[in-house]
């Protein structure tokens, strides 16, 4: 009977709050709960900063070709602007009818009555 007093102590012993076994114990689950805890907030803010950095790439790849279209954007604008003062002063130089006759001897070889035209090939294939 003695023997199942000191047994029982013992046991009641290592249950205790107490104990320096339960204490460890206690750190080590306390211990490995923070480690948990540490791994998956790294693993959020890892997959966070993975999220960020991958839109930021992608943002700057747009960014980039946006940037390359609003130069060639530019020198279309100049192009046709430049197109587009030549026509005006065409179209006002063909309100002229002095430069459309000779508009129309030049290209189209007309006349005035009694006039000759003679078509010479070196100077005619230079217009």
């Amino acid at each position: 009977m003695s023997e199942k007093k000191t047994l029982l102590a013992l046991e009641t012993s290592e249950k205790s709050p107490s104990s320096p076994m339960a204490k460890s114990q206690r750190e080590q689950k306390q211990m490995i709960y923070k480690r948990r805890r540490l791994t998956v907030m790294f693993v959020l803010a890892f997959g966070l900063f993975t999220f960020m950095g991958i839109n930021l790439f992608r943002n700057g790849q747009h960014l980039l070709s946006l940037q390359q279209n609003h130069t060639e954007v530019k020198k279309e604008y100049a192009k046709v602007k430049t197109e587009k003062k030549d026509l005006e002063n065409e179209v006002k130089l063909l309100k002229d009818p002095e430069y459309v006759e000779k508009v129309a001897r030049a290209k189209y070889f007309y006349s005035k009555e009694g006039e000759q035209v003679y078509s010479i090939p070196e100077l005619s294939g230079a217009n």
